[in-house]
């Protein structure tokens, strides 16, 4: 009895994959707790956006643990977004003229950086969801991210 194999390789470090309506970037490559940045959406045209807290790769499974620098960076249809549990970083002018996102919602706890202008030009009417657990500490993170004073911070 013969069987064949297909090894598959484990995406490679800097590789750009789409999966679903996002492209990622592979950030730590490995069979095990691997890491992507989401780093465009895979169209400009979204309404919404879904950020998962893991995604599959060529058969691997990885943690999407950032939003790079300038990827969702003026995609004026975009309304709504999720961001999921594993994200600990958010890039310089990643959702910068979004001008009528009104939702964000964070479903992450170990959030720990927010890059400068990240949330410019957002709608001034947006409400950003956080963690009740983490709403003080995360409205001081997200502080002046270029927002308007009216963006509401809330649990």
């Amino acid at each position: 009895m013969t069987q064949n194999f297909k090894i598959a390789a484990v995406p490679a470090k800097g590789k750009v994959y789409t999966v679903g309506n996002l492209k990622y970037k592979v950030t730590k490559s490995a069979y095990k707790n691997g890491t992507v940045s989401v780093s465009a959406p895979a169209k400009k045209t979204l309404t919404s956006v879904s950020v998962p807290a893991t995604v599959k790769i060529g058969g691997y499974t990885f943690n999407v643990t950032a939003i790079g620098d300038k990827a969702f960076n003026g995609c004026t249809k975009l309304k709504k977004v999720t961001i999921g549990s594993k994200m600990t970083t958010i890039g310089k002018q990643a959702f910068n003229g979004c001008k009528v996102l009104t939702s964000i919602t964070i479903s992450s706890k170990v959030l720990k950086t927010v890059g400068s202008s990240a949330l410019k030009g957002i709608s001034a009417k947006a409400v950003i969801k956080v963690p009740a657990a983490k709403l003080s500490a995360y409205q001081k993170l997200l502080k002046g991210k270029g927002q308007k004073a009216s963006v509401k911070i809330k649990k």
